[in-house]
């Protein structure tokens, strides 16, 4: 008899931990209807979804794509500059990211409003935040829809712009960090600043500082290049 009442408590336990693992994964319940009628990730905000690395989202993350600097033609003019300097900005900048969550018995009491377009920034309109599902994705498990937003910001962006020996130094790589989602969003181009790519937008960033090497040579105390210390007029300790 004792063993049959076992038997009893071991299969009701089997069962809570499935009602449990069911709650976890979403996967034996409905979709909230706060979820179920949002229309669906446009492809142009799912395109760039992957797993962040700090968080269990998809997050948007453009493919890292090296900026190149056409050569110099073997007829064209040689770019000999004696300092090649990284320029750093810093500021505001607007770009739409995406963020999608896995599904979650929370949802059952979300309350989804219309956004309002935020104000404009200064010349730069901000986009409303916007909410969507996700539906079918590789990354999208656990077989109901995943609830994302997409907000433009304004995000904290940090800017840098390198000059490289040997190349005109009026066209640099730019790496832009964008700040906001679980972890940075990179974006990368190359030429002048001006030619940053859409959806970015610099509309709020500004020079904080300047570093720069030399070419040929040494740095000298005074930040000028020389082809060595002693043209620097920084001589070695005599000898005692």
């Amino acid at each position: 008899m004792t063993k049959h009442t076992g038997l009893k408590a071991t299969g009701r336990d089997a069962l809570s931990a499935v009602i449990v693992m069911c709650g976890m994964l979403s996967g034996c319940a409905t979709t909230p209807s706060a979820i179920r009628d949002l229309p669906e990730l446009p492809a142009e905000f799912a395109k760039d979804l992957a797993p962040a690395r700090t968080a269990p989202v998809l997050m948007t993350k453009p493919a890292a794509v090296a900026p190149t600097v056409a050569p110099v033609p073997p007829t064209g003019p040689i770019f000999a500059i004696a300092r090649a300097c990284t320029a750093i900005y810093e500021g505001y900048v607007t770009y739409p990211m995406t963020v999608c969550y896995p599904p979650t018995w929370f949802y059952d009491n979300l309350v989804l409003t219309t956004a309002k377009a935020a104000p404009a920034t200064g010349k730069t309109a901000v986009a409303p935040d916007r909410y969507f599902k996700l539906s079918s994705h590789p990354q999208a498990r656990f077989g109901l829809p995943w609830f994302c937003t997409v907000r433009s910001g304004p995000w904290y962006g940090h800017v840098e712009g390198k000059q490289l020996c040997g190349i005109d130094p009026n066209v640099r790589l730019f790496t832009a960090q964008i700040l906001g989602a679980p972890e940075p969003v990179v974006v990368s181009w190359s030429g002048a600043l001006s030619d940053v790519p859409p959806p970015l937008n610099l509309f709020g960033i500004s020079q904080t500082g300047e570093s720069c090497v030399c070419c040929s040579g040494v740095t000298c105390p005074d930040g000028s290049c020389k082809p060595d210390f002693q043209h620097c007029g920084v001589m070695p300790p005599a000898v005692k």
